[in-house]
This record gives C-alpha cells, sequence and structure tokens, in this order.
C-alpha cells in the first residue's frame, strides 16, 4: 500500500508489518513514526523498540527477528538507511527474504528522507509519503498550536508563517513555538517579520522582485544578506540563474497547471505560483536576456573572477534589462 501523512491516521490499522516512512519533510516522518508507534500500545519499551541508524540491513533484520519481551509487540525503527557501496543487490536480497516471511509480533519501521532501491517496491511493504504539505493544512497547524499555547493568530499571519519556511513543517514547528514564547497574547505581522527569517529561496524571488521594479539599492542590500548568510558568490549567482530559469519556464508555459509545472521542475507548487508571480512583471523577451546575462555570470564565477564583482555587476546587468 502506499499511502501519505495525511491519509495516515485513518489507514494506520491496515498497515503490514514493514512500512517505510520515507520524504522532504522530517518533522512529518517523526510525526508519521510516532503515529504508528502509539498504534502498538508498546509496553516496557526499553526491551521492546529498539532504534537504529544507519545500521546494515543483517542488523535490522536480526533485531526484528527478536521476539517481543512480555507482550505481544515489537517496534524496530531503521533510521537514515543505506547500503554499503556495491552491496546493494545484496542487501536487497536479504531484505525481499525478510520480508517474505517477517515475524508477526514485530513492526518494522524505515526512517528515510529517499527511499532507496533496497526497500522499494515491494508488495509486503507500505509506503508513508511524507512530501510537504498543502498551504492550507500548514496554516492549520499553526493556527491550531497557537490556540494551544493561548495565542490568536490571524489567517493571515498564519499564512505568513508559512512562506516564509517555504511550507517545511520541521522549519515551521520550530519557528511557531519561537514566536509563541515571544510574542504576548496575539501574534502580529511585526512579531513574524521580527522573530522569522525568510527562506533564501524566498529573499531570491524578493530579489528578482526588486530587479524587475528596477530597485537596484534593494536588489544590493538582499544579495549582500544572502551572502552575509554564508552562500558564497559562486553559489548565489548560480541560484539567481536558477530562479530567473524557473520564472522563465513558468511565463512560457502559463498553459500549465501549477502542479504540474511543479512536478516538471522538481519544486513545491508555491514555488511556481511565486516564480509566475515576479515572471509577469518582465516580458519573455527580458527574461530571455536575464537567462543569458546569469549564464554568463555563473561561467565567471566558475572560472575563478572575482566573486563579489561578478555578483555586483550581475545585478547591474539585470537592472538595466
Amino acid at each position: 500500500m502506499r499511502t501519505t501523512f495525511s491519509q495516515l491516521k485513518q489507514q494506520l490499522n491496515e498497515l503490514q508489518n514493514i512500512i517505510v516512512v520515507h520524504g522532504e519533510d522530517a518533522f512529518l516522518r517523526r510525526r508519521a513514526v510516532g503515529m504508528i508507534k502509539e498504534s502498538l500500545g508498546l509496553e516496557f519499551e526499553q526491551f521492546n523498540l529498539d532504534t537504529l541508524t544507519r545500521a546494515p540491513m543483517d542488523e535490522i533484520i536480526t533485531s526484528a527477528s527478536v521476539l517481543p519481551f512480555m507482550t505481544g509487540a515489537r517496534l524496530v525503527v531503521a533510521e537514515d538507511y543505506h547500503a554499503p557501496d556495491g552491496a546493494e543487490q545484496r542487501e536487497r536480497e536479504k531484505f525481499k527474504k525478510y520480508a517474505q516471511n517477517p515475524v508477526y509480533s514485530t513492526t518494522l519501521v524505515f526512517d528515510t528522507e529517499v527511499c532507496p532501491g533496497v526497500i522499494a517496491d515491494l508488495p509486503q511493504v507500505d509506503y508513508v509519503d511524507c512530501k510537504k504539505l498543502p498551504r492550507g493544512m500548514t496554516e492549520k497547524w499553526i493556527t491550531a498550536y497557537c490556540r494551544k499555547q493561548g495565542k490568536v493568530i490571524s489567517p493571515y499571519n498564519a499564512r505568513l508563517i508559512s512562506e516564509f519556511c517555504l511550507d517545511d513543517m520541521t522549519r515551521i514547528s520550530t519557528e511557531t513555538e519561537k514566536i509563541c514564547c515571544y510574542s504576548d497574547g496575539e501574534i502580529t505581522t511585526e512579531d513574524v517579520e521580527l522573530m522569522i527569517e525568510k527562506d533564501s529561496e524566498l529573499k531570491l524571488y524578493e530579489f528578482a522582485n526588486e530587479i524587475a521594479v528596477k530597485n537596484a539599492d534593494k536588489a544590493f542590500a538582499l544579495a549582500k544578506g544572502l551572502l552575509a548568510k554564508g552562500n558564497t558568490p559562486p553559489a548565489l549567482v548560480s541560484s539567481v540563474y536558477r530562479t530567473f530559469r524557473r520564472m522563465f519556464y513558468s511565463l512560457v508555459s502559463s498553459g500549465m497547471g501549477q502542479k504540474e509545472m511543479a512536478s516538471c521542475l522538481g519544486v513545491q507548487p508555491f514555488a511556481v505560483a511565486k516564480a509566475r508571480e515576479i515572471a509577469e512583471k518582465f516580458t519573455q523577451v527580458k527574461l530571455r536576456r536575464a537567462l543569458d546575462v546569469c549564464a554568463e555570470a555563473d561561467r565567471n564565477a566558475k572560472n575563478g573572477m572575482n566573486g563579489n564583482a561578478v555578483v555586483n555587476y550581475l545585478i547591474l546587468r539585470l537592472i538595466s534589462l
């Protein structure tokens, strides 16, 4: 069975004994593993819960083969499993053999960002996809958490927190907890803007917007801020190039749906929506020229030219389009 985090609660009783929890959102993966654990009603956890990190398949199977202590259930959680280089086929054969005849008192859960081929696509295994939640669900979570902490937050400010964190629940949970500790009764827009650092990807779209409206001072300030956060000049130039390329594709493919475009580009729907919003301030011709300028700057940065000079010249060239 393949399911998602959003559907997991309704399907807990239908899960098999081997489950792969995968996806980019670490917060959701932790929650999914916690829900599975809670559904088992574990007793004597010091004996019946085993968490293994980067363990080889032999160690995982050995642990999964242990019978529970004085109860009916045991849980083994294998975190960040990776097969040794060159051993993928052997590891898969071991896993397939166990999956065909598992110890039914043991629930074996793999917790991994990317599902490796060794444990993928087996009928005896269930897969829970913990990709980023839709914006509406993240906003509901923020609102509910704030309410539990005795705080009031408007739908707009809940949306702002989610946007600043690019809908990543790992970061949303941390930032929402922090802002609840800081704020008094009501969480204001000023609180959000003061306490939560915008994700670098969002700042890149702000940078593109300042280029569109030809505000050189703000564009330079944003670039300086991104460099101060640890981005090297070549990395920043490459990021600007990717951002403008995404904007160009979103503009020339305006007939394509947001989800379809996001799938083609390998990004979240939010990124496509933001790219289209900023791209509409340019013409296709200007975006095509911007890509040429970015490509030239990318080559110069990678060929050893002074990084800060390349960034500054890139901004001036983009502003003058």
